[in-house]
């Protein structure tokens, strides 16, 4: 049959953002044998277009950085013994290229991220111990008295997804894109809250997101206040939020619920520490499950 006027747009296809098990292992396993000789930006370009295309692309940058984040720092201590070789290597081999990529190069024949490469060199070769220092050089590479090597770290610098100025930027204005999205959709939602900023002044240290001024009821659940997590939900980081943030959201103002927007593992929710009054969801609460109090309106005078 015929369609009369307009086409019809065709929907994006859903990506998954709630992973089991089985996928979760897949995307880490992934992860391992990729990076243990290439870029991780190489890494996530691949995911995101050609292996796990069926899933939520931020949800493989987060598994991403998550597992460099823990290779990285169960190797710490090992790069960092070996921080006067590579500094000699770099030494005995800079004058060989005519190029700008030796330290990406031996960045990935060491299974490291580029800027932490750029770190151990220039500690090193500087003898500089105060992180401040080091990351003023990686910021702002034409204060590095050596020319070559300069060009080197402004290499790292624009080849790291992982760490670095560009890197944390781009993370921190992703997080108050999605605190900015979940005051958006209270309001639309019609919940009165309490935001940071609020509480702060009202002289409370650790604050949820937001704090609901009236609780509300979520599929029968009571809710005191929401956290916006613009990440994936894995189980480990999930402890590591309860233990630094949840509970005392808990003990302070009751039940509540954080939303992971990138999706979170299959079992993340099952966990028995979240019998404190946590709910976990990918999204904010649809508007049908919600039941929300109504402030009193004063009389007319």
């Amino acid at each position: 049959m015929a369609q009369s006027g307009n086409k019809m747009e065709k929907r994006k296809p859903i990506k998954k953002k709630i992973l089991t098990n089985v996928e979760y292992s897949q995307i880490c396993q992934f992860i391992n044998e990729f990076c243990g000789g290439g870029l991780p930006m190489d890494c996530e370009l691949k995911m995101v277009t050609r292996i796990f295309n069926d899933i939520e692309p931020l949800a493989l940058v987060c598994i991403l950085q998550s597992q460099i984040f823990n290779k990285a720092r169960g190797q710490h201590w090992r790069h960092e013994n070996r921080a006067k070789l590579l500094l000699k290597i770099y030494d005995d081999e800079c004058h060989l290229y005519n190029d700008s990529d030796l330290l990406i190069r031996m960045a990935c024949a060491e299974s490291i991220n580029p800027i932490a490469m750029c770190r151990l060199l220039l500690q090193e070769k500087y003898d500089m111990r105060q992180r401040p220092a080091v990351s003023q050089l990686i910021k702002h590479p034409h204060l590095i008295n050596d020319a070559r090597l300069a060009a080197n770290v402004q290499q790292c610098l624009y080849s790291d997804n992982q760490e670095g100025p560009i890197t944390d930027l781009r993370r921190r204005m992703i997080g108050e894109e999605y605190e900015l999205k979940l005051k958006q959709l209270a309001n639309a939602a019609g919940i009165f809250f309490y935001d940071e900023r609020d509480l702060r002044r009202m002289g409370y240290d650790k604050t949820p997101d937001i704090k609901v001024i009236l609780p509300f009821l979520y599929k029968g659940l009571i809710v005191n206040w929401i956290e916006s997590k613009a990440n994936f939900g894995d189980t480990k980081s999930h402890k590591w939020n309860i233990q630094q943030q949840l509970l005392s959201y808990c003990n302070r103002f009751g039940p509540g619920i954080i939303i992971y927007w990138f999706g979170y593992h299959e079992e993340t929710p099952l966990l028995p520490d979240n019998n404190i009054g946590i709910t976990i969801l990918a999204d904010f609460p649809d508007r049908k499950h919600l039941d929300l109090m109504q402030m009193p309106r004063l009389p007319a005078v």
